[in-house]
Protein backbone atom coordinates (compact mmCIF):
# COMPACT_ATOMS: atom_id res chain seq x y z
CA UNK A 1 0.00 0.00 0.00
CA UNK A 2 1.83 3.05 -1.81
CA UNK A 3 6.08 2.72 -1.64
CA UNK A 4 8.05 3.78 1.85
CA UNK A 5 11.92 4.35 3.16
CA UNK A 6 12.01 1.33 5.74
CA UNK A 7 14.29 3.79 8.01
CA UNK A 8 11.45 6.47 7.93
CA UNK A 9 8.97 4.16 8.70
CA UNK A 10 10.60 2.08 11.44
CA UNK A 11 11.39 5.71 13.23
CA UNK A 12 7.97 6.69 12.97
CA UNK A 13 6.54 3.26 14.36
CA UNK A 14 8.97 3.70 17.27
CA UNK A 15 8.34 7.46 17.98
CA UNK A 16 4.72 6.65 18.31
CA UNK A 17 5.19 3.62 20.84
CA UNK A 18 7.53 5.92 22.72
CA UNK A 19 5.07 8.67 22.75
CA UNK A 20 2.48 6.25 23.75
CA UNK A 21 5.12 4.43 26.62
CA UNK A 22 5.36 8.30 27.88
CA UNK A 23 1.69 8.62 28.20
CA UNK A 24 1.45 5.31 30.10
CA UNK A 25 3.50 6.46 32.98
CA UNK A 26 2.20 10.14 33.37
CA UNK A 27 -0.89 8.09 33.76
CA UNK A 28 0.02 5.97 36.25
CA UNK A 29 1.98 9.00 38.36
CA UNK A 30 -1.44 10.80 38.01
CA UNK A 31 -3.58 7.81 39.43
CA UNK A 32 -0.75 7.00 41.61
CA UNK A 33 -0.89 3.39 39.98
CA UNK A 34 1.21 0.46 41.83
CA UNK A 35 1.64 -2.07 38.56
CA UNK A 36 0.42 -2.04 35.01
CA UNK A 37 0.02 -5.47 33.44
CA UNK A 38 1.15 -7.32 36.60
CA UNK A 39 4.50 -5.40 36.83
CA UNK A 40 5.33 -2.10 39.43
CA UNK A 41 4.97 0.99 37.65
CA UNK A 42 7.52 3.47 37.24
CA UNK A 43 6.50 5.57 40.03
CA UNK A 44 6.16 2.64 41.95
CA UNK A 45 9.51 1.31 41.74
CA UNK A 46 11.18 4.95 41.18
CA UNK A 47 8.94 7.59 42.97
CA UNK A 48 7.03 10.25 41.24
CA UNK A 49 10.11 13.10 40.52
CA UNK A 50 11.63 10.19 38.38
CA UNK A 51 8.52 9.02 36.39
CA UNK A 52 7.84 12.46 35.95
CA UNK A 53 11.22 13.36 34.22
CA UNK A 54 11.42 9.90 32.72
CA UNK A 55 7.97 10.24 30.78
CA UNK A 56 8.73 13.85 29.53
CA UNK A 57 12.32 12.71 28.20
CA UNK A 58 10.45 9.64 26.28
CA UNK A 59 7.92 12.71 25.17
CA UNK A 60 10.75 14.79 23.92
CA UNK A 61 12.32 11.47 22.29
CA UNK A 62 9.44 11.07 20.22
CA UNK A 63 9.41 13.99 18.45
CA UNK A 64 13.45 13.87 18.08
CA UNK A 65 12.90 10.99 16.11
CA UNK A 66 10.23 12.31 13.42
CA UNK A 67 12.93 15.30 13.42
CA UNK A 68 14.72 12.62 12.29
CA UNK A 69 12.59 11.85 9.30
CA UNK A 70 12.00 15.40 8.27
CA UNK A 71 8.24 15.54 7.39
CA UNK A 72 6.64 18.38 9.15
CA UNK A 73 3.06 16.92 8.51
CA UNK A 74 4.51 13.83 10.75
CA UNK A 75 5.04 16.18 13.35
CA UNK A 76 1.65 18.23 13.00
CA UNK A 77 -0.03 14.98 13.08
CA UNK A 78 1.72 13.69 16.76
CA UNK A 79 1.91 17.33 18.28
CA UNK A 80 -1.89 17.56 17.92
CA UNK A 81 -1.96 13.95 19.26
CA UNK A 82 -0.01 15.32 22.20
CA UNK A 83 -1.65 18.38 22.69
CA UNK A 84 -5.20 16.02 22.90
CA UNK A 85 -3.30 13.76 25.14
CA UNK A 86 -3.03 16.61 27.66
CA UNK A 87 -6.35 17.92 27.08
CA UNK A 88 -8.23 14.80 27.75
CA UNK A 89 -6.29 13.51 31.06
CA UNK A 90 -7.00 17.68 32.49
CA UNK A 91 -10.61 16.92 31.11
CA UNK A 92 -10.64 13.69 32.73
CA UNK A 93 -9.82 15.16 36.17
CA UNK A 94 -11.76 17.43 35.63
CA UNK A 95 -14.71 15.53 35.81
CA UNK A 96 -13.58 12.71 37.65
CA UNK A 97 -16.51 11.63 40.25
CA UNK A 98 -18.86 14.14 38.91
CA UNK A 99 -21.96 13.74 36.08
CA UNK A 100 -20.37 13.21 32.41
CA UNK A 101 -22.87 13.46 29.57
CA UNK A 102 -22.32 11.14 26.41
CA UNK A 103 -21.14 13.93 23.90
CA UNK A 104 -18.55 15.23 26.58
CA UNK A 105 -17.25 11.30 26.82
CA UNK A 106 -16.91 10.90 23.36
CA UNK A 107 -14.77 14.25 22.91
CA UNK A 108 -12.65 13.09 25.82
CA UNK A 109 -11.33 9.78 23.91
CA UNK A 110 -11.19 11.75 21.09
CA UNK A 111 -8.66 13.50 22.34
CA UNK A 112 -7.15 11.46 25.25
CA UNK A 113 -6.99 7.68 22.89
CA UNK A 114 -8.28 8.17 19.33
CA UNK A 115 -5.98 10.84 18.61
CA UNK A 116 -2.76 8.48 18.78
CA UNK A 117 -4.27 5.95 16.87
CA UNK A 118 -5.07 8.86 14.22
CA UNK A 119 -1.92 9.68 14.25
CA UNK A 120 -0.35 6.10 13.71
CA UNK A 121 -2.44 5.68 10.69
CA UNK A 122 -1.14 9.30 8.98
CA UNK A 123 2.52 8.87 10.04
CA UNK A 124 1.77 5.15 7.98
CA UNK A 125 -0.33 7.27 5.02
CA UNK A 126 1.97 9.88 4.83
CA UNK A 127 5.31 7.65 4.62
CA UNK A 128 3.82 5.16 2.55
CA UNK A 129 3.10 7.72 -0.19
CA UNK A 130 -0.76 7.66 -0.61
CA UNK A 131 -3.14 10.32 -1.91
CA UNK A 132 -4.43 13.36 0.64
CA UNK A 133 -7.72 11.67 0.40
CA UNK A 134 -6.53 7.89 1.60
CA UNK A 135 -4.39 9.56 4.03
CA UNK A 136 -8.03 11.20 5.22
CA UNK A 137 -9.56 7.77 5.26
CA UNK A 138 -6.72 6.06 7.10
CA UNK A 139 -7.29 9.11 9.37
CA UNK A 140 -11.03 8.25 9.85
CA UNK A 141 -10.11 4.87 10.19
CA UNK A 142 -8.04 5.30 13.70
CA UNK A 143 -9.79 7.70 15.04
CA UNK A 144 -12.95 5.09 14.55
CA UNK A 145 -10.86 2.60 15.58
CA UNK A 146 -9.58 4.65 19.02
CA UNK A 147 -13.26 5.50 19.66
CA UNK A 148 -13.82 1.37 19.51
CA UNK A 149 -10.72 0.56 21.54
CA UNK A 150 -11.83 2.43 24.59
CA UNK A 151 -14.90 1.50 24.78
CA UNK A 152 -14.03 -1.87 24.74
CA UNK A 153 -11.97 -1.04 27.76
CA UNK A 154 -14.18 0.48 29.60
CA UNK A 155 -16.30 -2.56 29.24
CA UNK A 156 -13.49 -4.91 30.17
CA UNK A 157 -13.10 -2.60 33.26
CA UNK A 158 -16.47 -3.63 34.44
CA UNK A 159 -16.39 -7.48 33.11
CA UNK A 160 -12.68 -8.32 32.11
CA UNK A 161 -9.64 -10.54 33.63
CA UNK A 162 -7.09 -8.86 36.47
CA UNK A 163 -4.87 -11.18 34.94
CA UNK A 164 -4.99 -10.56 31.20
CA UNK A 165 -5.94 -6.72 31.96
CA UNK A 166 -2.84 -5.55 34.27
CA UNK A 167 -5.28 -3.96 36.67
CA UNK A 168 -8.35 -4.72 39.04
CA UNK A 169 -11.88 -4.85 37.78
CA UNK A 170 -13.03 -1.51 38.46
CA UNK A 171 -10.10 0.23 38.52
CA UNK A 172 -11.36 3.03 36.54
CA UNK A 173 -15.07 3.32 38.51
CA UNK A 174 -13.30 2.88 42.09
CA UNK A 175 -10.70 5.87 40.38
CA UNK A 176 -14.33 8.11 39.66
CA UNK A 177 -13.22 7.66 36.20
CA UNK A 178 -17.08 8.30 34.21
CA UNK A 179 -17.06 6.24 31.50
CA UNK A 180 -19.69 5.22 28.80
CA UNK A 181 -21.71 1.91 30.60
CA UNK A 182 -21.36 4.44 33.70
CA UNK A 183 -23.10 7.13 31.89
CA UNK A 184 -25.78 4.71 30.42
CA UNK A 185 -26.45 2.67 33.74
CA UNK A 186 -26.45 5.98 35.50
CA UNK A 187 -29.18 7.43 32.78
CA UNK A 188 -31.06 3.93 32.51
CA UNK A 189 -30.93 2.38 36.67
CA UNK A 190 -33.65 2.98 39.39
CA UNK A 191 -32.52 4.77 42.19
CA UNK A 192 -30.97 2.05 44.35
CA UNK A 193 -28.52 1.47 41.11
CA UNK A 194 -27.64 4.66 40.65
CA UNK A 195 -27.17 5.65 44.44
CA UNK A 196 -24.70 2.48 44.16
CA UNK A 197 -23.00 3.73 41.50
CA UNK A 198 -23.13 7.48 43.10
CA UNK A 199 -21.59 6.24 46.29
CA UNK A 200 -19.16 4.44 44.34
CA UNK A 201 -17.87 7.55 42.66
CA UNK A 202 -18.52 9.98 45.41
CA UNK A 203 -15.71 7.63 47.90
CA UNK A 204 -12.15 8.60 47.30
CA UNK A 205 -11.10 5.15 47.93
CA UNK A 206 -14.07 3.03 48.00
CA UNK A 207 -13.47 -0.03 49.96
CA UNK A 208 -14.01 -3.70 48.10
CA UNK A 209 -17.34 -4.01 48.93
CA UNK A 210 -18.81 -0.93 48.36
CA UNK A 211 -16.99 -1.22 44.80
CA UNK A 212 -18.07 -4.72 44.32
CA UNK A 213 -21.89 -3.46 44.93
CA UNK A 214 -21.18 -0.11 42.52
CA UNK A 215 -19.92 -2.92 39.46
CA UNK A 216 -22.88 -5.10 39.90
CA UNK A 217 -25.09 -2.14 39.80
CA UNK A 218 -23.74 -1.19 35.98
CA UNK A 219 -23.97 -4.90 35.29
CA UNK A 220 -27.99 -4.89 36.35
CA UNK A 221 -28.43 -2.51 33.45
CA UNK A 222 -27.89 -2.87 29.64
CA UNK A 223 -25.24 -0.54 29.84
CA UNK A 224 -22.35 -3.21 28.97
CA UNK A 225 -24.32 -3.88 25.92
CA UNK A 226 -25.32 -0.44 24.79
CA UNK A 227 -21.64 0.40 25.02
CA UNK A 228 -20.54 -2.68 22.56
CA UNK A 229 -23.36 -1.87 20.07
CA UNK A 230 -21.69 1.54 19.86
CA UNK A 231 -18.28 0.64 19.68
CA UNK A 232 -19.27 -2.38 17.14
CA UNK A 233 -20.72 0.97 15.12
CA UNK A 234 -17.30 2.38 15.32
CA UNK A 235 -15.76 -0.98 14.19
CA UNK A 236 -18.33 -0.38 11.15
CA UNK A 237 -17.39 3.17 10.51
CA UNK A 238 -13.14 2.42 10.54
CA UNK A 239 -13.85 -0.37 8.09
CA UNK A 240 -16.08 1.96 5.83
CA UNK A 241 -13.36 4.51 6.13
CA UNK A 242 -11.01 1.92 4.42
CA UNK A 243 -12.95 2.19 1.06
CA UNK A 244 -10.43 4.42 -0.72
CA UNK A 245 -7.35 2.08 -0.09
CA UNK A 246 -6.00 0.22 -2.50
CA UNK A 247 -7.31 -3.97 -2.24
CA UNK A 248 -4.47 -5.80 -0.84
CA UNK A 249 -2.92 -7.35 2.27
CA UNK A 250 -2.39 -4.43 4.22
CA UNK A 251 -6.23 -3.29 4.02
CA UNK A 252 -7.04 -6.91 4.91
CA UNK A 253 -4.72 -6.77 8.21
CA UNK A 254 -6.32 -3.56 8.98
CA UNK A 255 -10.24 -4.28 8.67
CA UNK A 256 -9.11 -7.47 10.92
CA UNK A 257 -7.64 -5.55 13.03
CA UNK A 258 -10.80 -3.00 13.51
CA UNK A 259 -13.03 -6.38 13.90
CA UNK A 260 -10.99 -7.93 16.50
CA UNK A 261 -10.88 -4.74 18.99
CA UNK A 262 -14.54 -5.14 20.63
CA UNK A 263 -14.78 -8.53 22.53
CA UNK A 264 -10.91 -8.59 23.38
CA UNK A 265 -9.39 -9.93 26.54
CA UNK A 266 -7.01 -7.67 26.99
Amino acid sequence: MGESEQSALLTAATAIEVLHTATLIHDDVVDKAESRRGKPTTVATHGREVAVATGDYLFAESFYGLAQIGDPRLVRAFAEAAMGLAAGELEQFRSSRGSVEVEAYLEHIRMKTAGLFRAACVAGGTLGGLSLRQIDALATYGQALGLAFQMSDDVMDLVGKPGLMGKGVGADLAEGTVTLPVIFALKEGDEATVGAIRRVLEAPDPLPELLEAGIEAVLATDAINKTEVWALGEVEAAIEGLGLLPDGAERAILEAIASEVVGRDA
